[in-house]
C-alpha cells in the first residue's frame, strides 16, 4: 500500500524510536537565511521551496583532518563528545557555520558548542524551521548532503574564520536519554555531512563506552568494530584512515541482570513479505561462574608435508592446548600420517603428571609418510568419550592419501563414529594444500568450524586464539524457541557459546507481535533455560534494512555452502536463482555473481544472469589450493556473518578480496567491473552513467519519471523519503529507484 504523506508533527524529543542521531555538519560560505527562518517563529507545513538560485560560491581549499566520536553510557543516559578538525588549504581566510542536528528522540540537555577554546552562541529550530532552513541551503548551494537530517531539530551556531593554513576544531558535548526497546538500548549516530561529504578524512576514531555489570550481547553492523570487557566497563572501537566518511554509527546493547543476555533485532519491509530478525546472545559481564568441564582431542597430521617449521608450530599450539586444561578436563591425543597412533588408549585426566607427560610425547613427534584422516578420526571418535561436551581439534596440511580418500564416504564414515554424540569438530587447514570441502564438511557436519592457515600465517597463533575462547563453553547445545512462527533460519543448528563470543540466529518471520523467547542448553553442568521478553516488528522500524542485509548475506553464504557440499557437475538451478536475486537487491558480491555490477550486463536478463552465474560456481570443484580455500572462506564469512566481535581489516586486505573476487568471476573481464552502491539495504548499480537500483526491470528503466534535482519536485519527493533513504538524493550521478509504486530518476541537475 503507497505511503501516505502527513505534515511533519511538532517536534517530541522524548518519543521512543531506533533512530538516535546526532552530528556536527559544517557548511562552507553560508549566504544569509531569510528572515522567517532567523527567528523561532511558530510551526508550521513546510511547502517545498522553490529556489532562486545564485551563482555557485568558489570551491573552498580544506582538508577533514579527523572525525572523532566519544560516547559515554551509564544508566541508560549518554554523555557524547564530537570533535571534527578542519585545516584551510585555500590562500584566503575560511568562513564556518556550524549546524548541528539534533537527536529524533531523547531529552536532550547540556548542549555546548566550541570552536577552539570559544564557545559559540547559537540558536535551536524545530524541525519543521530546520526542514525549510536546509532547503534553503541545498537551493542555494546546490550541495543536497544536508537533506539527510531532514526531520532533526537544528542548532544553529555563528560563523567563524580560520586563518590560511591554520586548522580548526569544533567540539560539540551533549548529554540525553538513549531510547530504550525492552532491555534493548539503541545508539544510532548519523557522521556525514557537508564538510566531509565527498572527500576523504584522515582518521576517523570511535569509541562508546558503556558502564554497568549487567551488559549482556553488544551488537553493531558497523563492520570492523572491536568490542571488549573490562570489569564491569564494555568497550567498542573503531577505527578508519584515510577512508570516505562514515554515514553513520549504530550501536545496541541489552541490559541482562541474567547469565547469558539475549537480544532481538526485528524489521518486516511491508505487508504481505516476511519480517527479518536477528537474535544475539552473549554471556553477560557479570557471569563468571564455574567453568564448564569438557573433553577436547587433539588430531595432529605429521605426514611428510608438515615437516620442517610448519611441524614446529603445529607442536607448539598442541602443548599450547594442553597446558591450558583444566583439572576437570578429560583428553586424548591423536597423531597421524600413514598410520594412526594414540598417546594413550583411553582419555586421560588431566593433573600435573598427565600434562608433562603428554608434553613430552608431542616433543618428540617427528614428521613423514601419507596423510590417513580417515583413521585418524575414527580413532579420535571411537573412544568412549564420556557425557562431557566433547570437541575433536582436526590439524593437517593435506589431502587425505591414505584409507578413504572419497570427502563424501569420509565425512559419512565420521558421522557414523560420532553415534549421535555431537561431538563438534574444528578443523584447521595449513596451507594450500587442504582438501578445503572435505574440512568443511566435518566442520559443518558437526556445528563446529573450519579455519584455514595461510602458508605465511603463524599455526600456533592461529589455534591457540581459537582455543582461547574453547577453554570456557558458557552454553552447550543451546536451541531457540521463538515462541512464534519462523522460518530460513541460518544457522539451522546453534554452535556452542563461549564466553568472550556471541550466538548470532538470523531468520525470517511471516507475522509480528510479541513473544517470549527461550534459549535452553548446558550450562554450569545442568540443562537451563533462559528467557528473554520481545517484540517482532509487525512494520517498518528505523535502519531494518541492515537486519534484512544481514540474513541476505548468510542466506548467500549457505547456499554457496549448499551448492559445493553438494558436489554436483550441474548446480541446483532453484539455488543458482536465489544466489543471484540476493546478490541482485541487496548487492551481495560473490566470486559467482560479482558480474552482476558490470556495466554491460543487464539486471533483468534472469537467463543469462544464471547462466554466468551456473558456469562460475563450477570453480567449486576446485578442493585444493589458495583459489578453493579463498572460496571456501568467502562462503563461511558471508554464512556466519554478522562477526560484531572481529577486528576491523586492513585496506591492503580489502582490496586483496575484492580483487580475487573479481578474478575467479570468469566473466569480469569483458567490462569495467563496479562495486554496486547500497542506500538503505538496497543495491544500486552503476549502469551507463546512472545508479540503478537492482529491483528494477529494462522496462522500469524506460518509463522512469524524470524529477530535476534542487526543483519543486525534487523537495517534495525528499519529504516522502524515511531518513535512510535520503542518500537517493545526494549521489553525484542520477539515481533511479522504486518508491511507493513509482519510479523515479532524480538527475544531477
Amino acid at each position: 500500500m503507497p505511503r501516505q504523506h502527513r505534515p511533519v508533527p511538532e517536534p517530541r524529543f522524548t518519543r521512543t524510536s531506533l533512530a538516535v542521531a546526532m552530528a556536527c555538519l559544517l557548511a562552507l560560505l553560508l549566504p544569509a537565511l531569510p528572515a522567517a527562518a532567523q527567528g523561532g517563529g511558530t510551526s508550521r507545513i513546510v511547502e517545498p521551496v522553490t529556489p532562486v538560485v545564485p551563482p555557485r560560491p568558489p570551491v573552498q581549499s580544506y582538508e577533514v583532518e579527523s572525525v572523532r566520536l566519544s560516547v559515554d553510557i551509564s544508566e541508560q543516559r549518554a554523555r557524547v563528545l564530537l570533535s571534527q578538525t578542519v585545516r584551510n588549504t585555500g590562500d584566503g581566510i575560511l568562513e564556518i557555520d556550524c549546524l548541528v542536528p539534533l537527536p529524533l528522540n531523547g531529552a536532550v540537555g547540556g548542549l555546548t558548542l566550541v570552536a577552539d577554546g570559544r564557545e559559540l552562541a547559537g540558536q535551536i529550530y524545530p524541525r519543521e524551521e530546520a526542514l525549510r532552513i536546509y532547503q534553503e541551503i541545498v537551493s542555494r548551494l546546490r550541495d543536497p548532503a544536508l537533506l539527510e537530517f531532514a526531520g532533526h531539530g537544528l542548532f544553529r551556531a555563528r560563523a567563524f574564520p580560520v586563518a590560511k593554513g591554520a586548522s580548526a576544531s569544533v567540539d560539540l558535548t551533549m548529554e540525553y536519554l538513549l531510547p530504550k526497546d525492552g532491555g534493548r538500548v539503541d545508539l544510532d549516530f548519523p557522521l556525514a555531512g557537508s564538510l566531509t561529504q565527498g572527500r576523504t578524512v584522515g582518521r576517523q576514531e570511535i569509541t562508546v563506552r558503556i558502564r554497568g555489570a549487567s551488559v549482556g550481547a553488544v551488537f553493531s553492523p558497523q563492520e570492523g568494530v572491536s568490542v571488549s570487557r573490562e570489569g564491569d566497563l564494555t568497550l567498542a572501537g573503531l577505527v578508519l584512515e584515510k577512508v570516505s566518511p562514515l554515514p553513520s554509527f549504530q550501536l545496541h546493547y541489552q541490559e541482562s541482570p541474567g547469565p547469558v543476555g539475549g537480544m532481538l533485532l526485528s524489521h518486516k519491509p511491508e505487508k504481505g513479505e516476511d519480517g527479518y530478525f536477528l537474535f544475539l546472545a552473549e554471556p553477560s559481564v557479570s557471569a563468571e561462574g564455574p567453568e564448564l568441564a569438557k573433553t577436547v582431542v587433539f588430531a595432529l597430521d605429521r605426514s611428510g608435508s608438515m615437516s620442517g617449521e610448519k611441524f614446529r608450530q603445529a607442536q607448539a599450539a598442541l602443548s599450547y592446548v594442553l597446558e591450558r586444561l583444566g583439572p576437570e578436563d578429560s583428553f586424548s591425543l591423536v597423531d597421524f600420517a600413514s598410520d594412526v597412533s594414540m598417546w594413550r588408549p583411553e582419555l586421560e585426566l588431566m593433573s600435573a603428571a598427565a600434562r608433562e607427560e603428554a608434553l613430552s610425547y608431542v616433543r618428540s613427534l617427528r614428521s613423514g609418510g601419507g596423510t590417513n584422516i580417515e583413521g585418524a578420526v575414527a580413532a579420535a571418535l571411537d573412544q568412549e568419550l564420556g557425557d562431557k561436551p566433547a570437541y575433536l581439534i582436526l590439524l593437517t596440511d593435506g589431502e587425505p592419501t591414505v584409507g578413504e580418500t572419497d570427502e563424501i564416504r569420509l565425512a559419512e564414515a565420521a558421522r557414523k563414529s560420532d553415534r549421535g554424540r555431537g561431538v563438534r569438530i574444528f578443523t584447521f587447514g595449513a596451507g594450500d594444500g587442504v582438501n578445503a570441502r572435505l574440512l568443511g564438511r566435518l566442520s559443518g557436519d558437526s556445528s563446529g568450524q573450519n579455519v584455514f592457515v595461510a602458508p605465511r600465517e603463524d599455526i600456533e597463533d592461529k589455534v591457540s586464539s581459537f582455543f582461547n575462547k574453547l577453554t570456557s563453553p558458557a552454553l552447550v547445545k543451546p536451541a531457540l524457541d521463538t515462541g512464534l512462527r519462523t522460518n530460513r533460519l541460518i544457522p539451522p543448528v546453534l554452535p556452542d557459546l563461549f564466553r568472550g563470543s556471541q550466538l548470532a540466529l538470523a531468520g525470517r518471520y511471516p507475522s509480528g507481535g510479541k513473544a517470549v523467547l527461550k534459549l535452553t542448553g548446558q550450562a554450569g553442568g545442568e540443562r537451563q533455560t533462559f528467557e528473554y521478553p520481545a517484540d517482532f516488528a509487525d512494520g517498518p522500524v528505523a535502519n531494518g534494512q541492515q537486519i534484512a542485509l544481514l540474513w541476505a548475506q548468510r542466506r548467500a553464504g549457505q547456499i554457496i555452502e549448499e551448492i559445493d557440499l553438494a558436489a554436483r557437475a550441474e548446480p541446483n538451478p532453484e539455488l543458482v536463482d536465489e544466489l543471484v536475486a540476493l546478490s541482485r537487491r541487496y548487492g551481495i558480491m560473490t566470486p559467482y555473481t560479482s558480474f552482476l555490477a558490470a556495466e554491460n550486463q543487464a539486471l533483468d536478463d534472469r537467463r543469462e544472469l544464471s547462466r554466468r552465474a551456473r558456469a562460475n560456481l563450477g570453480q567449486l570443484d576446485q578442493v585444493t589450493g589458495a583459489d578453493a580455500n579463498f572460496q571456501r572462506e568467502a562462503s563461511s564469512a558471508l554464512a556466519a556473518s554478522p562477526a560484531p566481535l572481529a577486528a576491523p581489516k586492513p585496506a591492503e586486505e580489502k582490496s586483496r578480496e575484492l580483487a580475487e573476487m573479481a578474478r575467479l568471476d570468469s566473466f569480469a573481464g569483458e567490462s569495467r567491473l563496479v562495486l554496486p552502491t547500497v542506500i538503505d539495504g538496497r543495491a544500486f548499480f552503476l549502469k551507463g552513467g546512472r545508479l540503478i537500483e537492482g529491483s528494477l526491470s529494462e522496462g522500469d528503466v524506460e518509463r522512469l519519471e524524470p524529477v530535476r534535482r534542487f526543483g519543486p519536485e525534487y523537495f517534495e519527493l525528499a519529504g516522502r523519503l524515511a531518513p535512510g533513504q535520503m542518500a537517493y538524493l545526494t549521489q553525484s550521478v542520477p539515481v533511479a529507484f522504486s518508491l511507493d509504486g513509482r519510479n523515479y530518476l532524480v538527475g544531477t541537475e
